[in-house]
C-alpha cells in the first residue's frame, strides 16, 4: 500500500476509534492511546497517550496497566520511574498478565532496578518456550548481549525470529538490526529494511530511526 494511502487509512481508523470512545468503549480507548503514543493517524502525543492509558488502567484493564508501565519505564509522557513502572506492571501481573510479569523480571534482572540476570533469563526462557513473543524477544536479547547466558548471536537470531514472526515489533526491529550488521546472518540491507518496516508500521520508534538512518523513511 502506498504510504499516502496508508496514512489516509490510519487517519480514518483514528477517527473511528475517537468516536467509539464517546460511548466509553474501553478497548477503543486503549487502541486510541496507542495511536497517540505511536503517531498513527494523528500527531504523536505521549502525554495524551498516558492520560488515556491511566484512565483505563485505573479501571483495572491489565493491557493498559502494562502500557502505562512502559511509559514510565521509558519516560514517555511522564518522568521516567522504574519504581512506578513496576507498580503498574505488578497490577497487571496480579491479574495473570504474562507481559506484566515479564516486564518486572526484565527491570529487576536486566534493567535499572537490580541485576539477577541468570534468574531473569530462566524466567524469560520459560515464557518463550510457551510461545510468548515478548519472552522470545527477551531470550534473544539476553543471548545477543550475554545477559545471564553466554553471548551467542546464532541463538539470538533464532529467538528474535520467533518473536518477529509472531508480530512482536521489538523482535522485528532487533532482527532487522541483526541483518543490517550481519550478526550470524549474511549482511542483507533489504531484509533489514523489511523487518524495520514491519516494526515501524507498528509505531516502534527505534525502527523508524533505523529506517531514517538508511534513508528509507518515510
Amino acid at each position: 500500500m502506498e504510504r499516502s494511502k496508508r496514512q489516509s487509512v490510519l487517519q480514518q481508523i483514528f477517527r473511528f476509534l475517537e468516536k467509539a470512545t464517546n460511548t466509553i468503549h474501553t478497548i477503543a480507548k486503549f487502541h486510541l492511546a496507542g495511536c497517540c503514543r505511536n503517531g498513527l493517524g494523528v500527531d504523536q502525543d505521549h502525554t495524551k497517550a498516558v492520560e488515556i492509558y491511566r484512565n483505563i488502567a485505573d479501571r483495572g484493564i491489565s493491557q493498559a496497566q502494562v502500557a502505562l508501565g512502559r511509559c514510565y519505564e521509558s519516560g514517555e509522557g511522564v518522568d521516567q520511574s522504574f519504581t512506578t513502572a513496576i507498580e503498574w506492571y505488578s497490577k497487571a501481573a496480579d491479574q495473570a498478565n504474562e507481559d506484566g510479569r515479564l516486564h518486572i523480571v526484565f527491570l529487576r534482572g536486566c534493567g535499572g532496578v537490580s541485576r539477577n540476570q541468570q534468574k531473569a533469563f530462566e524466567w524469560f526462557s520459560r515464557s518463550a518456550s510457551q510461545g510468548n513473543s515478548y519472552g522470545q524477544w527477551m531470550v534473544g536479547y539476553c543471548y545477543y548481549y550475554g545477559h545471564g547466558v553466554t553471548k551467542d548471536y546464532a541463538k539470538a537470531v533464532e529467538w528474535l525470529r520467533k518473536s518477529a514472526e509472531q508480530g512482536n515489533r521489538i523482535g522485528q526491529n532487533d532482527l532487522g538490526y541483526c541483518y543490517q550488521y550481519g550478526r550470524d546472518v549474511p549482511r542483507d540491507i533489504d531484509t533489514a529494511i523489511f523487518w524495520y518496516r514491519k516494526s515501524a508500521d507498528q509505531g516502534w520508534q527505534d525502527a523508524i530511526n533505523n529506517l531514517k538512518q538508511l534513508g528509507k523513511w518515510p
